[in-house]
């Protein structure tokens, strides 16, 4: 009797959740309809059915196209109610199937008119990865010399952040710097203005460590990186560096790190066979730069802790943002290069990953170098683990992740909802959710000899 209770359970509650489930094959949009003939069907026949149609629904069915005559392929105006009608018609008896005329589009391309300038992002197959995600829900310290809201970041989401060089909660930005690679991560995108950012969905929260003249201290550095640490930050980026190892600054990363914080730098601009500070420290991913064919770009160290490596730009092509011109303080779109520009490429790729819900800083990190594309021929280190590749990261990054229809499908096809496996494999628990005043029986499902599975859904 127990056992009979746990099936019928199971069953309510996989019935539930079908109820409320839309599978991707039925979501599309459509604005004519498919009607394909069977081949045995006379042309007699044919042209009787195309009468009828167009007598009962006032609709003319036409041929798709001089391509579809042999397979009999035809098509007509309409939507889902005259679809229904269609199905329940005498016409089902002389075709192989009806169905919707789906309208599929080009893969995303933002509508900002300067985009096809941003070579940068094309380099790392951004768009593949904005299918599966553009950061949302995830918030990027950019430890710099501020961050100003040109208008090409109206639209981008800012959290408080601080100025440590005038103590003051205001961190706007009076070089240009900070304001440029805050764009690359995250500029306002698909706006019809501008430039595009890797992860436009995501948080900025702006901390001002440089002055206007570019320069800051380690222990400024240092107290912005637990600020951002202690409000939420999920990522750092500080394309800022030097020389000489400091503990004040390697406690804070330290800090930052063992509460889940990504920590991302440049690697520098000296054309060194060393990364600088702070991006050799272990805890922090260290980037170099590439240049637009997408070799070690002049200027950019290499060798001992660099770990992998971004579009930075170079004379003959640079990283396009908006910014600031810092004598006038007015926006200008202005081409900048650098490993300053390569480090918040990576930054925006973090925040990517850790929107699909990869969270600890070493699985992000494995993820990026992982995923990265890999150079043979790298006997100094110029790329670390390779290059960058934001479609190969959160291709990665989702990977292995059991989406509901993935999770019916495996039960299905692998056996495992016929009763003898539930009976030994399985451990039913009964929950209940208050729907609409209704009570509503679900049950949770746990393989517990397997691999465990999770299916939920939200109230």
């Amino acid at each position: 009797m127990k056992k009979l209770l746990f099936l019928f359970l199971f069953i309510v509650g996989l019935w539930v959740a079908l109820a409320n489930f839309k599978g991707l094959a039925t979501q599309g949009d459509y604005e004519s309809i498919i009607v394909n003939f069977r081949e045995d069907v006379s042309t007699t026949t044919l042209s009787e059915q195309i009468e009828a149609i167009a007598s009962n629904y006032n609709q003319s069915l036409s041929l798709n196209s001089v391509y579809a005559i042999d397979e009999h392929i035809y098509t007509l105006t309409g939507d889902k109610e005259l679809l229904k009608n269609l199905k329940k018609s005498p016409l089902n008896e002389y075709v192989d199937y009806i169905e919707p005329n789906y309208i599929y589009s080009a893969l995303e391309t933002p509508n900002d008119p300067d985009y096809s300038k941003q070579w940068n992002l094309h380099n790392i197959h951004v768009e593949r990865a904005w299918e599966e995600t553009k950061g949302e829900g995830i918030t990027v310290a950019v430890i710099d010399s501020g961050v100003s809201r040109v208008p090409d970041l109206r639209q981008t989401e800012f959290v408080p952040g601080y100025d440590f060089v005038n103590d003051r909660k205001d961190a706007r930005d009076d070089n240009g710097h900070g304001t440029h690679v805050a764009g690359t991560i995250a500029q306002s995108t698909n706006n019809n203005y501008g430039v595009a950012g890797v992860a436009y969905q995501a948080k900025i929260m702006p901390l001002k460590v440089l002055s206007a003249q570019g320069g800051g201290s380690v222990s400024d550095i240092a107290d912005a990186i637990r600020f951002a640490a202690d409000n939420e930050a999920d990522i750092i980026n500080m394309s800022l560096g030097g020389g000489g190892e400091s503990q004040v600054m390697k406690d804070a990363i330290d800090y930052a790190y063992n509460k889940g914080v990504v920590i991302i730098a440049a690697a520098g601009n000296s054309n060194q066979n060393a990364a600088s500070y702070p991006a050799r420290y272990p805890k922090v991913i260290s980037v170099s730069a590439l240049d637009a064919t997408g070799k070690k770009a002049p200027y950019s160290n290499y060798g001992a802790g660099v770990d992998i490596s971004a579009p930075g730009g170079s004379e003959e092509g640079k990283i396009l943002q908006e910014t600031i011109d810092p004598s006038t303080g007015q926006a200008v779109f202005s081409g900048f290069q650098g490993t300053s520009m390569a480090a918040p490429h990576v930054a925006g790729v973090a925040a990517l990953i850790k929107a699909t819900g990869v969270k600890e800083p070493e699985e992000v990190f494995a993820v990026l170098t992982q995923s990265s594309r890999k150079v043979e021929e790298d006997k100094f280190n110029y790329y670390g683990s390779g290059q960058l590749d934001a479609g190969e990261a959160v291709k990665l990054a989702v990977k292995g992740q059991i989406t509901f229809r993935d999770f019916f499908r495996w039960l299905r096809d692998s056996g495992y909802l016929n009763p003898p496996f539930l009976d030994r494999w399985w451990h039913g628990c009964i929950v209940t959710k208050t729907i609409n005043g209704f009570r509503v029986l679900f049950t949770c499902l746990l393989v517990t000899q397997l691999f465990p599975l999770c299916f939920h859904k939200s109230f």
